[in-house]
């Protein structure tokens, strides 16, 4: 049997949002040592004016990175894996993306800023680096178009699951430009190598967990905004009586993001308009999630969204 050609040793995530500090987690909890990049703050905040540090300091520069690691601290296996992890911005640190093997694409679902930074990380590349994004339903091949033939069959979608850390599956959606040996690769070694279960994907709209998870979530949550249910009532029903996750309906939103969602959803709506995972314009769903998005309710990341996270005395949690 002829020997994949693929291997890797070091990783880079770019995004350090909710998923890509998860995913930087997960890997260097698999041993790989991962840089972490993320965007430059366009300004200061009101503690980084008071010590008088300007948007050149090199702790303003990589701010969003580092909080966003130090917020989610128990996405790690352990803390000796936060060791493993480099920080850095996409200004000051972008030419390090040469010094890795794989990768992973993980800043917010628009696909013009995704292909913008394929675009320019296709300019400084290795011809065999491995480049995958974790879009969560945006058409892989698309975000390639104009890419290089090298980089065409070197890239794929590689979507982990909220949270990467707990999440076993794992969707692999190669294009009909993708390396066979690159698809085999991540269905074995790497698969095995951080602990997932690989369902191979055809690159359709949201592949297959979000489509299906999406209409059955939207349909349920629509029909208890018209039908006059709670959220905890849906909840209470629709999680572990049903043979769900604890997190049910309206908790799993707020986990996944209620901007992640909406998003999602109005992607679907705009591919195919009459899908039941699609987020229909104007429905009374989407506009409840619309007036949450403008009072910023998107979910754990801000501790409110469905449910508003709260301490009693000051130490225990209450939803």
């Amino acid at each position: 049997m002829r020997k994949n050609r693929y291997f890797v040793h070091r990783v880079a995530v770019v995004g350090s949002g909710t998923m890509g500090a998860g995913i930087a987690a997960l890997l260097a909890g698999a041993g790989f040592p991962v840089l972490l990049l993320d965007v430059v703050p366009g300004e200061l905040t009101d503690q980084e004016r008071a010590l008088g540090l300007s948007l050149q300091d090199s702790v303003v520069r990589n701010r969003i990175v580092c909080d966003n690691l130090l917020k989610s601290h128990n996405i790690f296996y352990a803390k000796r894996d936060m060791e493993l992890i480099t920080i850095g911005n996409l200004e000051d640190d972008f030419e390090q993306l040469t010094s890795v093997d794989w990768v992973v694409e993980a800043i917010v679902e628009n696909i013009e800023l995704k292909k913008q930074f394929f675009q320019a990380l296709d300019r400084i590349r290795p011809i065999e680096q491995i480049v995958s994004t974790n879009t969560s339903g945006l058409p892989i091949h698309e975000l390639s178009v104009d890419r290089s033939d090298e980089f065409k069959s070197n890239f794929l979608g590689v979507h982990f699951f909220n949270p990467p850390r707990h999440m076993k599956l794992l969707e692999i959606i190669p294009t009909s430009e993708t390396n066979a040996e690159l698809v085999d690769f991540f269905c074995s070694y790497v698969s095995r190598r951080i602990g997932k279960n690989v369902v191979l994907c055809k690159d359709t709209p949201s592949f297959i967990a979000n489509r299906i998870g999406l209409a059955n979530n939207f349909w349920r949550m629509s029909y208890a905004m018209d039908n006059g249910y709670t959220v905890e009532e849906v909840d209470a029903i629709g999680g572990m009586l049903m043979g769900y996750p604890s997190t049910a309906v309206f908790r799993l939103m707020d986990l996944v993001g209620i901007d992640v969602i909406h998003m999602i959803g109005s992607n679907i709506n705009q591919m195919l308009p009459m899908d039941f995972a699609g987020l229909k314009k104007d429905s009374t769903l989407e506009k409840a999630l619309s007036r949450m998005l403008e009072h910023n309710w998107i979910g754990n990341k801000v501790k409110a969204g469905f449910y508003k996270q709260i301490l009693l005395d000051g130490h225990g949690k209450q939803f």
